[in-house]
């Protein structure tokens, strides 16, 4: 596993791989006085076809199999458009995922945040590099309160979106390439662990 790249790919907070700035979710989170961050992104080159990188992250429950901070993935509905699961991870946190654009063999576009307070849209994308291996990158927009006071939503987006989003982003694009090059389910903190999602724990 190599090449892995982690950055902020937009300043103004819109996702354009897909070819879509989503401005329909932009305007839906405005709604509720929320706006976009800078866009962040990890990327990580798997040496396996781009296809078998989809049959990994296209199976319903695959978070258990890739996600180093997940400790179960239940799934509502699961693989395709209107798909809906959620992720418990180690530390108690509980995150809802809802596909809104299904790329068969090419990735999807989720909103992901607590069931009831969405705070963030993701695209998970695979672009093949040679018939034997791709890239396969996370790209994700997080969205703050507009009507809080600048000094706290400055130290949320400090804790919560920039010092938080690059680790864990890694952390996933990693166990996605390791499971999908060795078979492998990936372990708890296996990349290292996160102080948000999945502290440290105590060894036997």
């Amino acid at each position: 596993m190599t090449h892995l790249r982690c950055e902020i790919v937009s300043t103004s907070g819109y996702l354009y791989r897909a070819g879509c700035p989503m401005n329909e979710f932009h305007e839906t989170f405005a709604a509720q006085n929320m706006v976009p961050t800078p866009a962040i992104e990890a990327a990580w080159k798997i040496t396996v076809a781009a296809s078998d990188v989809w049959a990994v992250i296209s199976e319903p429950g695959n978070l258990t199999n890739v996600h180093p901070f997940c400790a179960t993935n239940e799934v509502e509905r699961w693989p395709g458009p209107g798909g809906r699961d959620h992720v418990h991870y180690y530390s108690g946190v509980h995150y809802q995922r809802d596909v809104f654009e299904w790329r068969e063999g090419t990735g999807y576009d989720l909103i992901v945040g607590p069931p009831h307070a969405k705070t963030a849209v993701a695209t998970w994308w695979i672009e093949p590099d040679s018939p034997t291996s791709c890239n396969f990158g996370i790209n994700v927009t997080s969205y703050v309160r507009s009507d809080v006071p600048l000094e706290a939503r400055e130290q949320y987006e400090e804790t919560v979106i920039r010092s938080a989003i690059p680790p864990y982003l890694r952390g996933v694009v990693q166990g996605v390439a390791y499971y999908a090059e060795t078979g492998d389910p990936v372990k708890r903190n296996q990349f290292g662990a996160h102080d948000i999602y999945s502290p440290e724990f105590p060894t036997p």
